[in-house]
């Protein structure tokens, strides 16, 4: 009687194809995320700037200052940096700027607006200067803000 043992399980080859498999299913999903997770970063990066260009607004209507005085306040561009001042124009060495970093790979881009900069007025929070045509600014994601005299948002992704 010719007794064969039937074996039971996975040979190496089997088992390195599921391996393999499982590898580039894990990668994808990894690929995938860090995307999701740019954009995440890229659209709380814009939230944040939106609102620091409110505050100063804000601060300017309401003349807020540590020292008693009214000012106008603004917001400075940089390539992948922002700058908040107070004042009339914008001064890298005052002690009061407040310079934010973009996260990620979110860049400006075609700042339309004179000098780089924003200046709102002291109790209406206009923007000093206003020309239409130079009220913009890109970003590197594609998305263009535009802001009109009053300094509303005219344009938004």
């Amino acid at each position: 009687m010719n007794n064969h043992l039937k074996q039971q399980g996975f040979t190496l080859i089997e088992l390195g194809i599921v391996l393999a498999i499982m590898a580039i299913m894990l990668t994808l999903a990894i690929v995938s995320l860090s995307g999701v997770q740019q954009q995440a970063y890229s659209s709380k990066s814009l939230e944040i700037l939106l609102s620091d260009i409110k505050l100063q607004q804000t601060k300017a209507m309401n003349g807020a200052s540590d020292d008693g005085n009214t000012y106008r306040y603004g917001i400075h561009f940089e390539t992948n940096t922002y700058t908040l001042f107070q004042g009339d124009t914008y001064t890298p060495s005052d002690s009061r700027n407040f310079t934010v970093t973009l996260d990620g790979q979110l860049a400006f881009n075609n700042i339309t607006f004179p000098d780089s900069q924003i200046v709102f007025e002291k109790g209406s929070g206009e923007i000093v200067g206003f020309t239409a045509g130079n009220n913009s600014f890109g970003l590197s994601d594609g998305t263009i803000i535009g802001l009109n005299a009053l300094g509303v948002f005219t344009q938004l992704p």
